[in-house]
């Protein structure tokens, strides 16, 4: 049977966002409000809606924590998301929802992580499961993905798709987690760039990873290390596989580049 890999967080803001409600009081007072009965049925109702279309009752729920282990390499991550606000109802409905037994969340990682940490092991298991998430960081993930509010609702991304979609990430960065990428190449570059690598020849891509950062850097003058900013980039923007992240102890394996070592201080590739 099918297990249905869900971003618990994605899919209870899709649902309370849409049925949040504005209601003026008079005398110019407006309050915005929400039927958590109303939020509880139309959830639910979606979870049954993918089970449906998918033949199956099997589901898990993954949940962003603090995601401490990137706070931890990198103390401005997510900072520009300071004072956003969650729908009316938001830490109500969570709670309620973590009580689940299908329920996933630890403090060290996202629900992003999750994804990729148990999609990667139920591939390496050989069982079958779905996806279902509309962040496009997921599509470092290879598998069978499926978001139903998006103009293609299902799609499958290759191993071959699932890395590229890395590096052009650490290139490219994630302005809505304060992740600056690299400096001056965006996301149109960044493709372009991926696209003429080999993916077959790990240690080349990275050499060439590096050698768009040096350019960059040497560009603004930076002296930073260029290995060291895009390995900073990697971690940040990579979501974990099974062998990156001990359930038990909640301690995550950084990505390392390949063929690193330290020279004077600084890492380098052979």
């Amino acid at each position: 049977m099918t297990t249905l890999l869900i971003d618990a967080d994605m899919l209870l803001f899709r649902t309370m966002t849409s049925l949040e409600v504005d209601c003026d009081m008079g005398d110019e007072v407006w309050i915005r409000y929400a039927d958590i009965g109303q939020t509880r049925e139309l959830f639910w109702d979606h979870v049954a809606a993918m089970g449906k279309q998918f033949k199956t009752g099997d589901h898990l729920f993954f949940w962003t924590g603090p995601s401490a282990f990137r706070r931890r390499i990198f103390p401005e991550y997510k900072a520009n998301r300071a004072g956003m606000k969650k729908p009316v109802g938001w830490t109500r409905m969570k709670r309620e929802l973590l009580e689940e037994e299908t329920s996933y969340l630890h403090d060290e990682i996202e629900a992003d992580d999750w994804l990729g940490i148990f999609s990667t092991a139920l591939t390496d298991a050989n069982e079958k499961h779905v996806i279902v998430s509309g962040d496009k960081d997921l599509d470092q993930i290879p598998g069978e993905h499926h978001w139903p509010w998006k103009e293609e609702t299902s799609w499958t991304i290759t191993n071959d798709q699932a890395t590229r979609k890395f590096y052009e990430q650490i290139l490219e960065g994630d302005s809505t987690d304060n992740i600056s990428g690299c400096p001056g190449i965006g996301k149109v570059n960044a493709k372009r760039i991926v696209d003429k690598l080999d993916i077959a020849q790990p240690v080349e891509c990275w050499k060439e990873i590096v050698q768009q950062f040096a350019k960059a850097l040497a560009k603004k003058e930076d002296k930073r290390c260029p290995e060291e900013v895009a390995t900073l980039q990697a971690r940040l923007v990579r979501i974990l596989r099974a062998d990156e992240y001990d359930v038990t102890t909640r301690t995550v394996e950084l990505w390392t580049p390949p063929i690193l070592k330290s020279v004077n201080g600084s890492l380098v590739s052979d």
